[in-house]
C-alpha cells in the first residue's frame, strides 16, 4: 500500500481508501482500520512514503452503518440511524471457512442516543490516530449509502428523536462528528465527502437540494478545509444542475471538490465555472499512477483491469507504468518545433500565439504602444502571433481600452508593434473584431448593432458608474439596416488595408466567440427576415461577404477566419445548427485559398469536437487548419499527428511564458498562469504584462 500510494503522491492531495474507525464500522473483508496502534504504525509507512514523494495524504474515516455483515463484524448485527434494511445491496466478506466472495446485508438494529455518543468519539479517536500516523487531515465520509448518509437522507432515517424527522434534526449526527473532529484536530485537518443525488446502498432523500444546501452551510459554520462532492456516476444517474451547484457555492466558503467520471476537459469546465476548486479522479488514478503528468502534457488515459479492483496483490495494484516522459516530451517538441508554410509565409514552428484581449491602450484614442510593442516582441519567438482583437471602428469595439485599427493613430501605433516582432524574426497577424450585440453605449459610443435586436445577458469590460473600470452589462443592440451591413463589410476592408500599412503580415477575422460574424450564422441570435437571416444561405450571407471583400482588398494569402462551432459564448442558448452551418461556411471559403482556419474549441460552454467532425474539415478544406483551446504540448501535437491541425495556438501559457518555445524546445516547466496573473490579464501596466522573466534570465 505504501508503494501504490507514493507512486500516485504527485496528485494535489491523495484521499486514501475508506478506514473503518472501529470493529463494528467495516463493511468489507481486508479493508484497512485507523483504531489500533497497529493500524497507526502501517498507516506511517504509507504517509512517510508520500511525503518523501512531496506529496498530502487525508485519511478517509468510514463507518458503514448498515452496509455489511455479521461475518465482518463479529458476528454482530449491523447498526444504523433506523431499523431499516439496505435492500438489493451486497458486500464482500471473508468468514474464514467459506469461498471470500459478496453477499446480501442483513437488517440493522437502530442505534441508541448513548451509541451515538460513543460513536462520534470513535470518530474523534480516528482523527487523533490518523495524524499520530501521519497524515495531513481527514476526510469523514458522509457520502455513498454509509453511516452519516443514513442519518441525513430522508428514506434511511425513521427516527422520532432529536436525531431524526425534521432535517434539523438529521443533519444533527454529522454536526456533532464534525464539531469532535474539529475540536480534536482543528478544522483545517477536516474534509467532509457528501453525495446529495446518489442512491448507492439505498439511501435516498426526498428533498436532496434542499437538505444538501443545508448540509453545506451547517459545514460552512464549522469552517473545515474542504467539502468534497460525489456526484452519481452510473450511466442514467440523476445529473446535479448546474444551479444546485451554484447554490452549495453559495453555501460553503472553503473549498469545494467533486467528483464522478470527470474528463480532463470537464474537469477544466467545472473550475472555470467557479462552482469547484478541485476535482477527484478515481478509477483513473489506478491505471495511471502519473495521471497529474498525463492530464498536463494530453498524455492519452490507461484503462483499468476491472477484475483486480479489489484483493490480490501487486497486480493490478502497483504494476501500472507511468508513461515514457522523457520520449513524450521530446518527441511532441520536434513536432511543434517544425516548420511550416502559410499563404506566402514560411514560419519558423507549429506554435501560434493565441488572441488574448489585454486592454493596455494610451488614451485618449485607444492607441497601441511601446509597452504593447515590448509585449509582442518578447513572445515573438511564436511561429506566429495573433494580436488581441482589434475593433475595426467605433461602433465594432465592446471592451474598453482595446487597440484599434481604424485611424492614422493606430496604424502609427501598431507599426511599433509589427517592427518589433519583425526585429526578432517573428511573423504577426491581426485579428479584425466587431463584436456587434456585446457592448454596450458607453464604450461603443453609440447603440450597439447586431443582425437583430436580441439580448441575452451578458457583460463586457467597460466604465464603472462609480468611477474606473470593470464588468458591465450590455445594451439592448439595434436591428442592422442595409446601410449599417454595407458600411460594416466596409469597415473590414478599410481596417484590413490599415493593417498591411501597420506592417502586419496578414489579418485574421474575428469569427468566433458569439460577435458580429458568429451573431449573422447562429439562429439564436439572428432572427432577420430578409436575406441575411432564415435560411441557412442566408445566414451564411454576411460572413461570406466580409470574407471576400478583404480577400480582394489585400489577397486571400493574407487573410485567415476564426470559428467556434462547439462553443457557445454570448448566447444563452446552443444553436444545434452551428455545427453544420460550419461545415457549410467552410466549404465555401476554401476557394478563397486563405492563410488558415483557426477554430477555438474547448472555452467557456463547449462540447468536444468529435474527431469525425475534424475528419469532415479536412475532407473540405484543403489549407492549413489552426486550433485553440487549453492544448497541452502532448495534446498539440496528438492533433497534428492525427493530420486534423497543421498549427496550435497557445494562449494564456503565453502570457506567463514569453519564452515558451524555448521552454518546449528544451523541456523547461512552465510558469502556471496562477490567480495573481489573472488579476493583471486586463488594463493596468507592465505588472503582469512585460514583467513575466524568461527560463534563462537571471
Amino acid at each position: 500500500m505504501a508503494e501504490y500510494y507514493g507512486q500516485r503522491a504527485s496528485a494535489g492531495l491523495i484521499v486514501a481508501e475508506g478506514t473503518q474507525i472501529s470493529p463494528m464500522g467495516q463493511g468489507y473483508a481486508w479493508t484497512p482500520g485507523i483504531y489500533s496502534d497497529q493500524q497507526i504504525v502501517g498507516w506511517k509507512l504509507v504517509t512517510d512514503e508520500v511525503h518523501a514523494k512531496g506529496g498530502t495524504i487525508f485519511a478517509q474515516l468510514w463507518h458503514v452503518g448498515r452496509v455489511t455483515h455479521p461475518d465482518n463484524i463479529g458476528g454482530k448485527q449491523p447498526v444504523s440511524a433506523s431499523a431499516i434494511k439496505a435492500e438489493n445491496v451486497r458486500v464482500f466478506v471473508d468468514n474464514g471457512s467459506d469461498q471470500p466472495g459478496f453477499v446480501d446485508v442483513v437488517e440493522p438494529r437502530a442505534l441508541t442516543v448513548d451509541e451515538i455518543a460513543a460513536i462520534i468519539e470513535e470518530y474523534a479517536q480516528a482523527a487523533r490516530n490518523a495524524v499520530a500516523a501521519g497524515f495531513d487531515g481527514i476526510e469523514l465520509h458522509g457520502a455513498n449509502g454509509y453511516l452519516v448518509n443514513q442519518f441525513i437522507d430522508s428514506e434511511s432515517n425513521a427516527r422520532t428523536d432529536q436525531y431524526g424527522g425534521s432535517l434539523e434534526n438529521r443533519l444533527r449526527f454529522l454536526d456533532e462528528v464534525v464539531a469532535a473532529m474539529v475540536a480534536a484536530i482543528g478544522a483545517e485537518r477536516v474534509g467532509v465527502r457528501l453525495a446529495p443525488l446518489t442512491t448507492l446502498n439505498g439511501t435516498v432523500d426526498a428533498k436532496p437540494q434542499q437538505t444538501y444546501t443545508a448540509a453545506a452551510e451547517l459545514l460552512n459554520k464549522h469552517q473545515i478545509a474542504y467539502l468534497h462532492i460525489a456526484e452519481a456516476d452510473w450511466d442514467d444517474a440523476p445529473e446535479m444542475s448546474e444551479q444546485f451547484k451554484q447554490e452549495l457555492r453559495s453555501a460553503f466558503s472553503g473549498v469545494l471538490i467533486y467528483a464522478g467520471k470527470y474528463t480532463a476537459e470537464r474537469a477544466v469546465a467545472a473550475i472555470e465555472s467557479g462552482w469547484a476548486d478541485m476535482i477527484g479522479f478515481g478509477r483513473p488514478f489506478v491505471a495511471n499512477p502519473d495521471l497529474p503528468y498525463r492530464l498536463q502534457h494530453g498524455v492519452p488515459w490507461a484503462a483499468h483491469n476491472p477484475e483486480t479492483l479489489f484483493g490480490g496483490g501487486a497486480a493490478g495494484l502497483t504494476d501500472y507504468p507511468a508513461c515514457d516522459q522523457q520520449a513524450t516530451t521530446e518527441g511532441s517538441a520536434e513536432l511543434l518545433l517544425s516548420a511550416i508554410g502559410i499563404g506566402d509565409e514560411q514560419l519558423a514552428n507549429r506554435i501560434a500565439m493565441a488572441p488574448m484581449t489585454r486592454s493596455r491602450t494610451d488614451q485618449p484614442g485607444d492607441v497601441p504602444n511601446a509597452l504593447m510593442a515590448e509585449y509582442y516582441q518578447q513572445r515573438a519567438g511564436a511561429g506566429l502571433i495573433i494580436t488581441e482583437g482589434a475593433p475595426i471602428s467605433d461602433v465594432g469595439r465592446g471592451y474598453s481600452m482595446t487597440p484599434g485599427i481604424y485611424t492614422q493613430a493606430h496604424i502609427d501605433g501598431w507599426k511599433r508593434v509589427t517592427e518589433a516582432v519583425h526585429a526578432k524574426g517573428g511573423k504577426i497577424f491581426i485579428q479584425l473584431w466587431h463584436v456587434g450585440r456585446r457592448s454596450h453605449s458607453t464604450i461603443a459610443g453609440q447603440t450597439p448593432v447586431a443582425p437583430s435586436a436580441v439580448k441575452n445577458p451578458d457583460q463586457v469590460f467597460g466604465p464603472l458608474p462609480e468611477g474606473g473600470f470593470g464588468m458591465i452589462e450590455t445594451d439592448m443592440p439595434r436591428a442592422m439596416t442595409q446601410q449599417d451591413i454595407d458600411d460594416t463589410i466596409a469597415d473590414f476592408v478599410q481596417a484590413a488595408k490599415n493593417s498591411i500599412a501597420a506592417g502586419f503580415d496578414g489579418v485574421e477575422l474575428h469569427g468566433a466567440h458569439g460577435y458580429l460574424l458568429d451573431q449573422f450564422l447562429r439562429t439564436t441570435s439572428n432572427h432577420r427576415t430578409d436575406e441575411y437571416g432564415g435560411s441557412a444561405e442566408n445566414r451564411l450571407r454576411f460572413p461570406l461577404q466580409v470574407t471576400q471583400a478583404v480577400v480582394d482588398a489585400i489577397g486571400g494569402d493574407k487573410v485567415a477566419i476564426r470559428l467556434s462551432p462547439f462553443v457557445t459564448e454570448g448566447q444563452a442558448d446552443a444553436d444545434p445548427q452551428i455545427a453544420d452551418l460550419t461545415l457549410q461556411l467552410i466549404e465555401r471559403l476554401a476557394p478563397m485559398k486563405l492563410a488558415y482556419l483557426h477554430f477555438s474549441e474547448n472555452i467557456s460552454n463547449y462540447t468536444q469536437m468529435p474527431d469525425s467532425y475534424r475528419q469532415q474539415v479536412r475532407a473540405i478544406y484543403p489549407q492549413p487548419i489552426m486550433v485553440a483551446g487549453k492544448y497541452t504540448q502532448q495534446a498539440a501535437t496528438d492533433v497534428i499527428n492525427k493530420g486534423y491541425a497543421d498549427l496550435v495556438a497557445f494562449g494564456q501559457p503565453f502570457i506567463t511564458n514569453p519564452d515558451l518555445v524555448e521552454r518546449i524546445r528544451h523541456g523547461i516547466a512552465l510558469t502556471p498562469v496562477d490567480y495573481d496573473a489573472h488579476a493583471t490579464f486586463y488594463g493596468g501596466g507592465a505588472e503582469g504584462y512585460t514583467d513575466y522573466p524568461t527560463a534563462t534570465a537571471d
